[in-house]
């Protein structure tokens, strides 16, 4: 495992970060963004939800390049920069 910026780490052909949230309301937010980033950018990461710990668990990875792409880390880079927005 590998660590890179802000939280994420390399595993095989994926990246990942788990996101630990102060309170529902912002769960809900931030999984609301996570769905309309889904959308837009038309990539579709695994996501754990853990309801004891309050985190949401990414896991992203491009199923089609067999590997870590440019769309895994733009889309890390939307969810970082949406945390650091609407958390403080």
């Amino acid at each position: 495992m590998e660590k890179l910026e802000n939280g994420w780490t390399k595993n095989g052909k994926s990246i990942t970060k788990t996101y630990f949230l102060e309170n529902w309301d912002n769960i809900t937010k931030f999984l609301m963004f996570i769905t309309s980033t889904i959308k837009e950018l038309d990539h579709h990461p695994d996501i754990l939800f853990h309801t004891a710990s309050k985190s949401v668990t990414i896991f992203l990875t491009t199923h089609s390049s067999s590997g870590i792409s440019e769309k895994d880390y733009e889309f890390a880079k939307r969810l970082d920069d949406w945390i650091s927005k609407n958390t403080q």
